[in-house]
């Protein structure tokens, strides 16, 4: 019987708990000595530390920060570098034999997370019809073919679009005619990894033996999310968190704690970017902890920090809506009410859902309302555009366009980051809220399931902030 994957968070209060992390993600022998000391009580129990694991603090043990807690890390919003932070518990990634658990989960000081597979939310494979080159849709102008239509884009997808489409869409323009294309701005991407040598990669977490940073192929996932930053925000840097050669929530946990400390130390990134989640959603009963159904899962606590820290976190809604879902669903909820989750539901992220460029939701994207946060998706972006993927795109044509939610996530968020180029000092919560009060709503209603509370516009946020400004 194969062992199980799971993650073992373990009481260990510890005043350096950043500097041990730095220490053990640069020598994969300090990573494993440190996840030897913390297993060393539990001997007996045939507890395996994964070799690829890196130790990861967290800075409570409850699901909301302590006042304490949350002061230190809006520290971390400055370029100055700050003093390292106490952790209360750490978490490491191991392998425990099915009949051992029982009794590793009965020790004390000791808890045992599920560690769960996550996969990329892109179909990957789309159908499409033809090429739109330009601006015209159809013949009229992208903002006027997109008024004019509201419904549902499903097999076989209407043809893709042109980023010049895209950015007209958007409204990229408005900000960009004064000067602000995303500059002094790092969008870090927690994905498959960048190709360094077409995308501007600049830092993000390097380990020996690891994937290094900007090191990923032009076909990669996020090469595309990459690509479809630099939409609305052509000047940003981007930082490459290349987690999903551990393509599981520990993997996740590492990168994300691998952000928090590189903001820190230098105050960025200022957003992150994650198109991924997770499809198989077993029932509460037989997995009460599991990611999708427990909040207080380490990885939720993490992405917390994260926010907490001034650093906005986008993530794709997902791609299991119930009108063409995509096939990795099978094992997943599909449509209303079960298909966005675990953390592309927290309260704290901006969750986005996917329309394409006449504004029609795209089939298989992910409804609400959301597990944990009812209101999810917060926002939709636009998706099935020619931005690494097409013809005469740096990925080539190995797929007809950027798809799934997993493009509309890095698009809002590149949107976003041209915001915080022009207006630096907006928290978290404030750039939500201006995503939010310049968006399409295309029903008229305040949220609906399948736009949240609307398409986001680059021009109607930035003018808004603008005339806020004075």
């Amino acid at each position: 019987m194969p062992a199980l994957k799971v993650l073992v968070e373990i009481a260990q209060p510890r005043d350096d708990s950043f500097q041990r992390f730095e220490a053990a993600a640069t020598s994969g022998a300090e990573a494993a000595r440190q996840a030897d000391e913390l297993v060393s009580s539990l001997a007996g129990l045939s507890l395996d530390p994964d070799e690829e694991a890196v130790p990861v603090p967290l800075l409570s043990r409850e699901r909301d920060l302590p006042s304490e807690a949350r002061t230190t890390l809006r520290a971390f919003s400055g370029p100055q570098e700050n003093p390292d932070v106490p952790g209360a518990t750490t978490v490491v990634a191991c392998e425990v034999e099915r009949d051992r658990l029982e009794e590793l989960e009965a020790r004390d000081g000791i808890v045992v997370w599920p560690n769960s597979e996550i996969v990329l939310l892109s179909p990957h494979h789309v159908d499409h019809t033809a090429v739109a080159g330009g601006v015209p849709v159809d013949g009229q102008p992208a903002i006027d073919a997109a008024r004019s239509r509201v419904g549902v884009d499903c097999r076989p997808f209407r043809r893709g679009v042109d980023v010049a489409t895209i950015r007209d869409l958007l409204g990229v323009e408005v900000a960009w005619r004064e000067g602000f294309r995303g500059q002094n701005v790092t969008v870090g991407i927690l994905d498959s990894g960048i190709d360094g040598s077409v995308y501007p990669v600049s830092g993000g977490f390097s380990r020996p033996g690891a994937q290094q940073p900007g090191t990923a192929s032009t076909t990669s996932h996020g090469s595309m999310c990459a690509a479809d930053v630099l939409v609305a925000a052509p000047w940003a840097r981007l930082y490459d968190y290349p987690f999903l050669g551990v393509p599981r929530s520990g993997g996740a946990l590492a990168m994300f704690q691998a952000v928090l400390d590189q903001r820190r130390r230098t105050g960025t990134p200022h957003i992150t970017n994650n198109s991924w989640g997770f499809v198989a959603v077993p029932p509460r009963a037989s997995a009460p902890h599991h990611e999708i159904h427990d909040l207080n899962h380490p990885l939720h606590r993490k992405v917390r920090e994260v926010v907490a820290s001034g650093a906005a976190t986008f993530f794709a809604a997902g791609n299991c809506g119930q009108d063409c879902p995509s096939g990795a669903c099978h094992a997943s909820g599909i449509g209303p009410d079960q298909s966005i989750h675990a953390a592309n539901s927290l309260e704290e992220v901006i969750t986005i859902a996917a329309v394409n460029s006449r504004h029609e939701r795209i089939g298989y994207s992910s409804q609400g309302e959301g597990m944990f946060e009812p209101r999810k998706p917060d926002l939709a972006a636009y998706s099935h555009f020619f931005g690494n993927f097409g013809p005469g795109r740096p990925g080539g044509t190995e797929q007809p366009f950027d798809n799934g939610t997993s493009a509309a996530a890095p698009l809002a968020a590149g949107v976003a980051a041209l915001l915080l180029s022009a207006f630096d000092d907006l928290a978290p919560e404030q750039l939500a809220e201006a995503l939010v009060e310049g968006a399409v709503r295309v029903h008229g209603e305040e949220w609906d399931r399948d736009y949240g509370r609307g398409i986001v516009n680059a021009a109607a946020s930035y003018t808004r902030l603008r005339r806020a400004a004075g």
